[in-house]
């Protein structure tokens, strides 16, 4: 059973226009060790509480035998497009040589030296797998090194033998390692436990890591294989969307004050504002209104990622905002108006800069620094962050690591 959470989103007044958010941000620029991002007089407040304390549900109830081999197989995952790179306008200032790529970082290794036996009564999922006679330690380096070349993100917890993770489609899971008992003394359990979310591609994950931690060779992780064919709009050149009406379904579910609200309205602009899911003229016209100056929806997008006062470790509304706004910012290819532009400059710096607490926000921050890298006005400074960003990545997030080297790439 999943943990008892609660979730609540308060919001005040809604403000339509860009120009008050401007204005939280001059204040934002003259105070950069505060905390504290406030958004004109527009703020989403996320409060998020564990009622038992933090720690997870584990069940105890009696339950019929567990086969420990998954049937499954991989479903490949559906990749974000990849639009060309925008037309320089400025030549790009190389960055000085004191800021050289540092090297490479090791990718990161999980050591367990040991795992708790399987408790009484304990019935697993059926995405559990038995590995025999191998250790422990063994089994927690090859799930460490699966989760990074499939840009999971993981939180290792020695004490607990356990993994929590997040893909990047945003599915929650934990991973948990148990020395067996009776008939199975001779090796160790892993189990893959989905918490929260849905993705189909979690069902390669889960293969994947299940077979990873077998021992068994697993397919690359391809970030443009795809099962379905991308959306065209060549079959209809009658069709003409409009951004307004795309997004006045979104607008309407951002007026409610729960979090249910928040979190459909992001899943539904993450799908809209991406062009292989919804075709290049849908996904354009979007893209654009949203990153208007007076667009109600985006300005409540971008309150969102410059309130920083709120810590959101359990349902990531700001990395669905991120991944949104990255999705519009590769769509126009960057074409945005300078104040959307130094808005969103120092809060995309500081994801990047945290890169090693939270990959997936550095990632998609990350992919809006590579539309806006043109004409930006210190790209010394990005250059640096971009190298955090880049380590990170080759330490436990490849996903991170391709798209800090291509920001990189930009600029060197």
């Amino acid at each position: 059973q999943q943990s008892k959470v609660s979730a609540g989103v308060q919001s005040a007044q809604s403000i339509p226009q860009y120009s008050k958010l401007h204005q939280a941000y001059d204040t934002q620029k003259m105070n950069d060790s505060s905390q504290k991002k406030s958004a004109g007089n527009f703020m989403v407040d996320v409060n998020l509480t564990m009622h038992d304390g933090g720690e997870e549900t584990t069940r105890r109830v009696v339950g019929p035998s567990t086969v420990f081999s998954p049937a499954m197989t991989s479903v490949p995952a559906s990749p974000f497009l990849a639009g060309p790179s925008s037309t320089p306008s400025t030549t790009l200032k190389t960055a000085p040589t004191t800021a050289l790529v540092k090297a490479a970082a090791e990718p990161f290794v999980w050591d367990l030296s040991s795992a708790p036996t399987l408790p009484d009564l304990h019935p697993l999922e059926r995405t559990a797998a038995f590995v025999p006679h191998v250790s422990s330690s063994e089994i927690s380096r090859r799930i460490s090194q699966i989760l990074r070349e499939r840009s999971i993100e993981a939180c290792y917890e020695d004490d607990k033998a356990k993994v929590k993770c997040t893909t990047p489609d945003g599915v929650d899971f934990r991973i948990r390692l148990y020395r067996g008992r009776g008939d199975f003394h001779h090796g160790i359990i892993v189990e893959v436990q989905r918490r929260f979310g849905a993705a189909f591609s979690f069902h390669g994950d889960t293969y994947a890591i299940l077979s990873a931690a077998e021992g068994k060779e697993n397919q690359p992780c391809s970030s443009t294989s795809s099962t379905l064919p991308l959306v065209s709009d060549s079959d209809d050149e009658s069709y003409s969307p409009n951004g307004v009406a795309s997004l006045s379904t979104v607008s309407k579910m951002l007026v409610y004050r729960d979090h249910d609200s928040y979190l459909l309205a992001l899943q539904t602009l993450a799908v809209i504002t991406d062009a292989k899911n919804v075709g290049e003229k849908t996904a354009f016209a979007v893209s654009t209104e949203l990153l208007q100056v007076e667009s109600e929806v985006g300005s409540k997008i971008i309150s969102l990622l410059v309130d920083r006062t709120v810590e959101d470790d359990i349902f990531k509304l700001r990395v669905m905002a991120l991944t949104v706004i990255a999705n519009a910012i590769q769509t126009v290819k960057g074409d945005i108006s300078d104040m959307v532009r130094e808005m969103l400059r120092p809060t995309l710096l500081q994801e990047m800069q945290g890169a090693h607490k939270n990959p997936r926000a550095a990632q998609m921050a990350a992919r809006c620094v590579q539309f806006l890298l043109e004409g930006d006005h210190d790209v010394a400074e990005v250059h640096s962050v971009l190298q955090v960003a880049l380590q990170a990545g080759q330490v436990r997030h490849a996903g991170l690591e391709r798209q800090a080297q291509v920001c990189l790439d930009k600029i060197v």
